[in-house]
């Protein structure tokens, strides 16, 4: 059993699911089945908690995209965006959630959580600088609204939009590819 990772899958899916402010440690713990003299074992602070779990869970996303190289890059990225809401919600993107709580209060977690949005359209345009050439910034931004709509639109419709989102993604990349 590995207590490290029992805590930082329980607080992810509590902030998740609660927020971050209005989880408490005595929440964690009792999800994680730990002490919470474990929890400060391995975390010494709630912030370093935080920052760990927000790490781990933008880790566990990309590794499991192709890469950008990959011809199916794109499709994997919006299939993977359902896969992932499917397993853990579609309640909106865990690190917008971040962000909003922590912009006025904690400026590297707020950085942390702007970290992610940086590697996804750095992915994007990678995948797309590829497949299209570069100069294609426009494509390059509607494929990333995509991914980011597509993750609100899941609040109402469900996992399902991610789908939809990458139809019209490969719509739109076939159209330009033609264009070239």
């Amino acid at each position: 059993m590995d207590k490290r990772n029992d805590i930082l899958r329980a607080a992810e899916r509590l902030f998740y699911n609660n927020g971050f402010h209005a989880t408490s440690t005595d929440h964690i713990c009792s999800e994680a089945n730990v002490s919470t003299r474990t929890l400060y074992r391995y975390f010494p602070s709630r912030e370093s908690l935080t920052a760990s779990v927000m790490e781990q869970r933008k880790n566990r996303f990309f590794s499991a995209l192709y890469p950008a190289e990959h011809v199916e890059a794109i499709d994997q990225l919006f299939r993977e965006l359902k896969r992932w809401m499917d397993e853990n919600g579609a309640q909106g993107c865990f690190f917008v959630k971040a962000w909003a709580e922590y912009a006025e209060h904690d400026m590297t977690l707020a950085a942390l959580a702007l970290d992610y949005r940086y590697m996804l359209r750095h992915y994007i345009a990678a995948c797309i600088n590829h497949s299209h050439g570069v100069n294609r910034e426009a494509l390059i931004n509607v494929i990333w609204i995509l991914f980011e709509g597509a993750s609100i639109t899941a609040l109402l419709t469900g996992s399902q939009a991610a789908l939809d989102a990458g139809h019209a993604a490969a719509l739109l990349m076939k159209k330009s590819g033609e264009a070239q």
